[in-house]
């Protein structure tokens, strides 16, 4: 196939849009979230005084981490964070630290099971406005104590999508419901999912083949339309 269209709900790296084009997939980036910090004392203080307390912390997004780094005065010394992998282990690496990796996972439900061998009684879960329950009630369920902190708003932007393409690429359960609130799909156009959960997202709302990603990151996901469109 000469020319295979793949939309994605999210902007994505130039580099992998390069990366796509050579291997000739031509790469449709539209919005349909956005996602905005929230700026406030308030929410700075918490995320100080829980850096200087040496709480465990946990994250099941990059925009949640880079959020809390923007608030690290200082490197925290003996701090422990458990992340999901892919895009939000990359984003603790970068801005925090890859020494502070005490555990991973693929999704929120593994996260948890993680957290709870390594024994842990209290964890510090940052994250969105629009957090799914997974994780705090496996840790809750375990008798851990969860200190949520909610550091960014996810805001839905839905838009009617008139251009034709072959897969549609869904990095979250936000985008994917912002996505089919406006729009259906036709029955050749195959969902591709960054993880587990956001695959189940879309399979509640379309009977469109669906596949996931071996991994939760956008590089992943472009490798997955890579063999779907080798294999057309």
């Amino acid at each position: 196939m000469s020319n295979f269209r793949l939309l994605v709900t999210r902007k994505i790296s130039p580099s992998l849009v390069l990366r796509a084009g050579l291997n000739g997939i031509e790469i449709l980036e539209k919005e349909f979230i956005a996602v905005e910090p929230i700026v406030s004392e308030e929410i700075s203080s918490r995320i100080k005084k829980t850096i200087s307390s040496q709480t465990k912390f946990a994250f099941t997004s990059r925009n949640a981490v880079h959020a809390v780094a923007a608030n690290m005065d200082t490197p925290a010394e003996n701090l422990k964070i458990y992340c999901l992998e892919g895009a939000t282990a990359k984003e603790v690496k970068k801005l925090i630290g890859n020494e502070k990796i005490a555990g991973t996972a693929k999704n929120a439900e593994g996260l948890g099971e993680v957290i709870v061998n390594a024994g842990e009684k209290k964890i510090a879960f940052f994250c969105g406005n629009l957090r799914r329950d997974e994780l705090p009630a496996i840790l809750s369920a375990a008798g851990i104590e969860v200190e949520e902190i909610i550091v960014y708003e996810t805001v839905l932007l839905p838009q009617q999508i008139i251009d034709d393409f072959e897969a549609i690429a869904f990095f979250s359960p936000s985008a994917v419901k912002s996505f089919f609130s406006v729009n259906s799909l036709r029955n050749h156009v195959i969902c591709l999912s960054v993880g587990d959960t956001t695959g189940d997202a879309i399979k509640k709302l379309c009977k469109n083949k669906t596949l996931t990603s071996k991994m939760p990151s956008e590089e992943s996901v472009l490798e997955l339309a890579k063999e779907i469109k080798n294999n057309l």
